[in-house]
């Protein structure tokens, strides 16, 4: 045991340095999933039931449709129309049965994927919400369950109590003209306080006292944010804007936001950001169509990883082990390109 923790912790660091080092290059994809006939906007790993041996990976695309491969067989088992004629911009796996999917311009779907035919099983509208933001789901408790999703209008958000069907609120700052387009939701757990974190396109990040439509705190940043991510761990968050810039924050106990780190990355434009589930490392997906890793603790650059060929629309990570490809978290990138690669680095 000793050894081989004193192996893995010379030979972590020196992967590390290889491919950190712009002379080396970075490993290829594990496997690349095709099929899909536009441009792959939405990606999720589903969750596996107790005792199950398969894996399955969702994606959603351009033209509305979902296609559903098994990783262990490495083949799309399903693929079925979910928004028709509009782009998904989210998909959320809760359980191994159920998958969620958002539309541009249509609505909130959950859908039983059990059978072979998936089928509809509930409907959350959009309401007149034009933009390209995702919806975001938070278990509250074993009875409640909180959706948020884009609208009213390209400024609010709306909460639904998934469980109860019912609108609880809506979020619209007073003065929306201000804040401009929302760009995305996260829902943030602080020990037992759940609040909601809204981008804006002014470049305000603000904290939603969601169950009385009240802001709690905010902090200005000085770039269009466009995607963010939480590790409820360490209680830190990164945010990917449309510039080079990157902005990683914390949220103290008073629910104050405060930015910890400004650093740059080389080419501008970030689609998508994930930390991965141990909280070590996190990935950007971006216009340039690379994948970029960073270090959590201290933000440091780990690797490049090119493969697409367009922009890298969407990252995520898978919720535990895959054996099939390798072991360890896996991570998948959807492109532009129709593809979606995976991906086993740092493992």
């Amino acid at each position: 045991m000793i050894v081989c923790f004193a192996i893995q912790n010379v030979l972590l660091p020196t992967l590390i340095s290889l491919y950190s080092n712009m002379g080396a290059p970075a490993p290829d994809p594990v496997f690349v999933l095709r099929g899909a006939e536009s441009p792959v906007t939405a990606v999720t790993f589903l969750c596996v039931a107790e005792g199950q041996r398969e894996n399955y990976i969702a994606a959603g695309t351009q033209n509305g449709k979902v296609l559903l491969w098994n990783l262990q067989i490495k083949s799309k088992v399903a693929e079925w129309e979910a928004h028709a004629s509009t782009s998904i911009h989210w998909l959320y796996s809760e359980s191994p049965d159920i998958l969620w999917s958002q539309g541009r311009c249509d609505s909130v779907k959950a859908w039983n994927i059990q059978s072979s035919s998936p089928h509809l099983i509930a409907t959350y509208p959009l309401m007149d919400y034009l933009g390209f933001s995702s919806s975001h789901i938070i278990q509250v408790n074993n009875s409640t369950k909180l959706l948020s999703l884009p609208g009213p209008s390209q400024e609010g958000v709306t909460v639904w109590d998934v469980d109860k069907k019912f609108k609880i609120s809506t979020l619209m700052p007073l003065d929306a003209k201000a804040y401009g387009s929302m760009m995305q939701p996260r829902w943030i757990k602080m020990e037992d306080i759940i609040t909601l974190a809204v981008l804006y396109e002014s470049g305000r990040i603000t904290l939603w006292d969601w169950a009385n439509s009240k802001i709690l705190s905010q902090h200005q940043i000085s770039e269009n944010p466009m995607c963010i991510t939480f590790d409820e761990l360490s209680q830190t968050g990164i945010i990917g804007t449309a510039s080079e810039k990157i902005f990683v924050f914390k949220i103290d106990s008073d629910l104050n936001i405060s930015i910890m780190k400004e650093f740059s990355i080389t080419n501008a434009g970030v689609s998508s950001c994930v930390i991965r589930p141990d909280g070590k490392l996190f990935a950007m997906g971006g216009w340039d169509s690379r994948i970029r890793l960073f270090s959590s603790k201290k933000c440091k650059p780990l690797a490049v990883l090119i493969y697409h060929k367009k922009t890298v629309e969407c990252i995520a990570y898978s919720k535990g082990d895959i054996e099939d490809l390798g072991g360890g978290f896996i991570l998948a990138a959807g492109s532009s390109d129709k593809s979606v690669s995976l991906w086993n680095i740092f493992n």
